[in-house]
Protein backbone atom coordinates (compact mmCIF):
# COMPACT_ATOMS: atom_id res chain seq x y z
CA UNK A 1 0.00 0.00 0.00
CA UNK A 2 1.58 3.26 -1.25
CA UNK A 3 1.62 6.57 0.69
CA UNK A 4 -1.47 8.66 -0.84
CA UNK A 5 -3.84 4.94 -0.40
CA UNK A 6 -2.65 5.12 3.00
CA UNK A 7 -3.39 9.02 3.57
CA UNK A 8 -6.91 8.35 1.82
CA UNK A 9 -7.59 5.17 3.96
CA UNK A 10 -6.54 7.84 6.80
CA UNK A 11 -8.85 10.35 5.54
CA UNK A 12 -12.23 8.06 5.31
CA UNK A 13 -11.54 6.66 8.92
CA UNK A 14 -11.67 10.04 10.12
CA UNK A 15 -14.54 11.23 8.90
CA UNK A 16 -16.59 8.15 9.63
CA UNK A 17 -14.69 8.44 13.51
CA UNK A 18 -16.29 12.09 13.01
CA UNK A 19 -19.82 11.31 12.02
CA UNK A 20 -19.94 7.95 14.59
CA UNK A 21 -22.77 7.80 17.26
CA UNK A 22 -21.07 4.83 18.98
CA UNK A 23 -17.21 3.17 18.16
CA UNK A 24 -16.60 -0.59 18.73
CA UNK A 25 -13.17 -1.00 18.82
CA UNK A 26 -11.59 -4.70 18.80
CA UNK A 27 -7.88 -5.11 20.12
CA UNK A 28 -6.14 -7.94 18.75
CA UNK A 29 -2.50 -9.90 18.87
CA UNK A 30 -0.69 -7.43 17.20
CA UNK A 31 -0.78 -5.52 20.75
CA UNK A 32 0.91 -8.20 22.92
CA UNK A 33 3.50 -7.26 24.72
CA UNK A 34 6.95 -8.54 23.24
CA UNK A 35 9.50 -8.32 26.40
CA UNK A 36 12.13 -7.27 24.18
CA UNK A 37 12.96 -4.28 26.25
CA UNK A 38 13.50 -6.48 29.15
CA UNK A 39 17.56 -6.04 29.29
CA UNK A 40 17.17 -2.34 30.39
CA UNK A 41 16.07 -3.46 33.83
CA UNK A 42 19.27 -4.88 35.53
CA UNK A 43 17.26 -6.09 38.76
CA UNK A 44 14.62 -7.92 36.72
CA UNK A 45 16.97 -9.38 34.15
CA UNK A 46 19.29 -10.43 37.78
CA UNK A 47 15.97 -12.39 39.00
CA UNK A 48 15.55 -14.14 35.65
CA UNK A 49 19.10 -15.79 35.68
CA UNK A 50 18.04 -16.77 38.57
CA UNK A 51 15.40 -18.72 37.24
CA UNK A 52 17.58 -20.04 34.66
CA UNK A 53 20.23 -21.68 37.69
CA UNK A 54 17.08 -22.76 39.34
CA UNK A 55 14.12 -24.43 37.65
CA UNK A 56 12.37 -24.57 40.64
CA UNK A 57 11.66 -20.90 40.48
CA UNK A 58 10.06 -21.21 37.09
CA UNK A 59 6.83 -20.36 38.81
CA UNK A 60 7.82 -16.80 39.77
CA UNK A 61 8.02 -15.86 35.79
CA UNK A 62 4.95 -14.72 35.52
CA UNK A 63 5.73 -12.23 38.49
CA UNK A 64 8.33 -10.91 36.50
CA UNK A 65 6.21 -10.24 33.96
CA UNK A 66 4.24 -8.11 35.67
CA UNK A 67 6.75 -6.37 37.32
CA UNK A 68 7.89 -5.80 33.78
CA UNK A 69 4.85 -4.51 32.57
CA UNK A 70 4.58 -2.04 35.48
CA UNK A 71 8.08 -0.21 34.64
CA UNK A 72 7.97 -0.55 30.96
CA UNK A 73 5.80 2.86 30.30
CA UNK A 74 7.44 3.81 26.73
CA UNK A 75 7.89 2.93 23.63
CA UNK A 76 5.65 2.96 20.19
CA UNK A 77 3.05 0.47 22.00
CA UNK A 78 2.20 2.46 24.68
CA UNK A 79 2.09 5.76 22.28
CA UNK A 80 -0.51 4.32 20.16
CA UNK A 81 -2.98 3.03 22.95
CA UNK A 82 -2.41 7.24 23.84
CA UNK A 83 -3.15 8.18 19.91
CA UNK A 84 -6.51 5.58 19.98
CA UNK A 85 -7.66 7.14 22.93
CA UNK A 86 -7.49 10.45 21.32
CA UNK A 87 -8.93 9.54 17.89
CA UNK A 88 -12.30 8.08 20.42
CA UNK A 89 -12.14 9.57 23.40
CA UNK A 90 -15.02 12.00 22.45
CA UNK A 91 -16.90 9.33 21.30
CA UNK A 92 -19.47 6.75 22.86
CA UNK A 93 -16.79 3.89 22.53
CA UNK A 94 -16.36 -0.02 23.92
CA UNK A 95 -13.40 -1.91 23.83
CA UNK A 96 -12.41 -5.64 23.72
CA UNK A 97 -9.03 -6.89 24.07
CA UNK A 98 -7.41 -10.65 23.77
CA UNK A 99 -4.28 -8.82 25.47
CA UNK A 100 -3.79 -9.73 28.90
CA UNK A 101 -0.77 -7.51 29.71
CA UNK A 102 -2.60 -4.56 30.58
CA UNK A 103 -0.99 -2.22 28.68
CA UNK A 104 -4.21 -0.31 27.29
CA UNK A 105 -4.99 1.24 30.67
CA UNK A 106 -1.68 3.13 30.41
CA UNK A 107 -3.60 5.54 28.15
CA UNK A 108 -6.76 7.41 29.84
CA UNK A 109 -9.75 5.04 28.50
CA UNK A 110 -12.86 4.59 30.91
CA UNK A 111 -12.16 1.36 32.28
CA UNK A 112 -15.59 0.74 32.52
CA UNK A 113 -15.85 0.85 28.45
CA UNK A 114 -13.36 -2.04 28.24
CA UNK A 115 -13.04 -5.65 28.86
CA UNK A 116 -10.83 -8.12 28.56
CA UNK A 117 -12.57 -11.47 27.69
CA UNK A 118 -8.51 -13.19 28.08
CA UNK A 119 -8.06 -11.69 31.73
CA UNK A 120 -4.91 -9.74 33.30
CA UNK A 121 -2.74 -10.22 36.22
CA UNK A 122 -4.95 -8.34 38.75
CA UNK A 123 -6.52 -11.32 40.36
CA UNK A 124 -5.43 -15.09 41.30
CA UNK A 125 -7.34 -17.84 40.74
CA UNK A 126 -6.62 -21.51 41.52
CA UNK A 127 -4.39 -23.34 38.89
CA UNK A 128 -6.09 -26.65 39.12
CA UNK A 129 -10.08 -24.84 39.25
CA UNK A 130 -11.20 -26.21 41.78
CA UNK A 131 -13.66 -23.71 42.41
CA UNK A 132 -14.23 -20.47 40.37
CA UNK A 133 -12.85 -17.74 43.54
CA UNK A 134 -10.72 -15.48 42.47
CA UNK A 135 -8.36 -13.70 45.01
CA UNK A 136 -6.58 -10.11 44.86
CA UNK A 137 -2.79 -10.18 43.22
CA UNK A 138 -1.47 -7.45 44.77
CA UNK A 139 0.05 -7.87 48.46
CA UNK A 140 2.11 -11.25 46.48
CA UNK A 141 2.88 -9.22 43.82
CA UNK A 142 4.36 -6.53 46.03
CA UNK A 143 6.29 -9.07 47.89
CA UNK A 144 7.48 -10.81 44.43
CA UNK A 145 8.66 -6.71 43.23
CA UNK A 146 10.35 -6.35 46.92
CA UNK A 147 12.42 -9.23 46.71
CA UNK A 148 13.56 -7.99 43.60
CA UNK A 149 14.26 -4.43 44.22
CA UNK A 150 16.18 -5.61 47.62
CA UNK A 151 18.15 -8.54 45.43
CA UNK A 152 17.22 -11.19 48.31
CA UNK A 153 16.89 -13.72 45.65
CA UNK A 154 13.71 -15.07 44.74
CA UNK A 155 14.04 -18.66 46.44
CA UNK A 156 12.89 -16.43 49.93
CA UNK A 157 9.21 -16.77 48.65
CA UNK A 158 6.94 -19.27 48.93
CA UNK A 159 4.37 -20.28 46.28
CA UNK A 160 1.11 -18.66 46.86
CA UNK A 161 -1.49 -21.63 47.74
CA UNK A 162 -5.24 -22.04 47.35
CA UNK A 163 -7.26 -21.67 50.18
CA UNK A 164 -9.70 -24.06 49.16
CA UNK A 165 -7.69 -27.20 47.89
CA UNK A 166 -3.53 -26.05 48.67
CA UNK A 167 -2.96 -26.10 45.14
CA UNK A 168 -0.74 -23.17 43.83
CA UNK A 169 -2.62 -19.95 43.04
CA UNK A 170 -1.68 -18.27 38.97
CA UNK A 171 -3.12 -15.15 37.57
CA UNK A 172 -6.62 -15.00 36.44
CA UNK A 173 -5.89 -14.92 32.89
CA UNK A 174 -5.80 -17.15 29.48
CA UNK A 175 -2.65 -18.86 30.06
CA UNK A 176 -4.19 -20.92 32.41
CA UNK A 177 -5.56 -22.68 29.47
CA UNK A 178 -8.28 -25.57 30.07
CA UNK A 179 -8.04 -23.95 33.67
CA UNK A 180 -9.60 -20.90 33.03
CA UNK A 181 -12.10 -18.96 35.39
CA UNK A 182 -13.91 -16.82 32.90
CA UNK A 183 -16.21 -15.44 35.77
CA UNK A 184 -13.46 -12.73 36.33
CA UNK A 185 -14.57 -10.58 33.29
CA UNK A 186 -18.13 -11.63 32.69
CA UNK A 187 -19.70 -8.37 34.51
CA UNK A 188 -17.92 -6.03 32.08
CA UNK A 189 -18.62 -8.68 29.22
CA UNK A 190 -22.40 -8.11 30.04
CA UNK A 191 -21.99 -4.14 29.84
CA UNK A 192 -20.26 -4.70 26.47
CA UNK A 193 -23.62 -7.15 24.97
CA UNK A 194 -26.07 -4.46 26.27
CA UNK A 195 -24.25 -1.85 24.50
CA UNK A 196 -23.72 -3.56 21.23
CA UNK A 197 -27.77 -4.45 21.51
CA UNK A 198 -27.85 -0.31 21.54
CA UNK A 199 -26.18 -0.05 18.67
CA UNK A 200 -28.38 -1.21 15.88
CA UNK A 201 -29.62 1.16 13.69
CA UNK A 202 -27.11 3.76 14.97
CA UNK A 203 -24.05 5.11 12.73
CA UNK A 204 -21.73 2.64 14.14
CA UNK A 205 -18.11 2.67 13.31
CA UNK A 206 -16.27 -0.65 13.84
CA UNK A 207 -12.50 -0.27 14.12
CA UNK A 208 -10.82 -3.77 14.30
CA UNK A 209 -6.81 -3.36 14.97
CA UNK A 210 -4.37 -6.30 15.21
CA UNK A 211 -7.10 -8.91 15.18
CA UNK A 212 -5.68 -12.31 14.29
CA UNK A 213 -7.31 -15.72 14.07
CA UNK A 214 -6.40 -17.14 17.06
CA UNK A 215 -9.60 -16.21 18.78
CA UNK A 216 -11.93 -15.13 15.82
CA UNK A 217 -15.05 -16.03 18.09
CA UNK A 218 -14.53 -12.96 20.59
CA UNK A 219 -13.44 -10.14 18.19
CA UNK A 220 -13.10 -11.29 14.34
CA UNK A 221 -16.52 -12.91 13.87
CA UNK A 222 -18.89 -11.26 16.55
CA UNK A 223 -17.21 -7.58 15.14
CA UNK A 224 -18.42 -8.51 11.21
CA UNK A 225 -21.75 -9.78 12.29
CA UNK A 226 -22.26 -6.75 14.01
CA UNK A 227 -21.13 -4.54 11.22
CA UNK A 228 -22.77 -6.62 8.63
CA UNK A 229 -26.57 -6.51 10.69
CA UNK A 230 -25.98 -2.36 10.94
CA UNK A 231 -26.80 -1.01 7.68
CA UNK A 232 -25.37 2.61 8.66
CA UNK A 233 -21.95 0.53 10.22
CA UNK A 234 -18.65 1.63 8.45
CA UNK A 235 -16.18 -1.24 9.22
CA UNK A 236 -12.40 -0.75 9.52
CA UNK A 237 -9.85 -4.33 9.82
CA UNK A 238 -6.36 -2.96 10.17
CA UNK A 239 -3.82 -5.91 10.40
CA UNK A 240 -0.22 -6.19 9.07
CA UNK A 241 -1.00 -10.00 7.37
CA UNK A 242 -4.37 -10.14 7.91
CA UNK A 243 -6.29 -7.29 6.57
CA UNK A 244 -8.98 -9.49 3.50
CA UNK A 245 -12.25 -7.90 4.42
CA UNK A 246 -14.99 -10.53 3.58
CA UNK A 247 -17.23 -10.26 0.84
CA UNK A 248 -20.19 -9.35 2.69
CA UNK A 249 -18.49 -6.07 3.88
CA UNK A 250 -17.06 -5.22 1.20
CA UNK A 251 -19.52 -2.38 0.39
CA UNK A 252 -19.07 -1.05 4.23
CA UNK A 253 -15.43 -2.33 5.01
CA UNK A 254 -11.99 -0.82 4.17
CA UNK A 255 -8.86 -2.88 5.04
CA UNK A 256 -5.29 -1.52 5.83
CA UNK A 257 -2.39 -4.10 5.52
CA UNK A 258 -0.66 -2.64 7.62
CA UNK A 259 0.22 -3.07 11.38
CA UNK A 260 -2.17 -1.73 13.76
CA UNK A 261 0.44 -0.01 16.13
CA UNK A 262 2.26 1.32 13.51
CA UNK A 263 -0.80 3.01 11.78
CA UNK A 264 -1.92 4.27 15.04
CA UNK A 265 1.84 5.79 15.29
CA UNK A 266 1.04 7.29 12.43
CA UNK A 267 -2.26 9.14 13.02
CA UNK A 268 -2.13 12.64 14.20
Amino acid sequence: MDKTELTEKQKILMEKLADAEMVLVGIGEEFNESFTDINKFPKLMSALEEVDINPLLEWTVPFLEKRYLLEHNDGRLIEAYKRLYELIKDKNYFIITTCIDENIKKAAFDLERLVEPCGNYKMFQCSEKCCTKLYPAEEFSNLVNQAILDGVGLDSLEIPKCPVCGKPLAFNNILCERNYVEEGYQPQWEKYTKWLQLTLNKKLCVLELGVEMNLPNIIRWPFEKAAYYNKKASFFRINGSLYQMTEELSDKGISIGMNAIDFLYGCQ
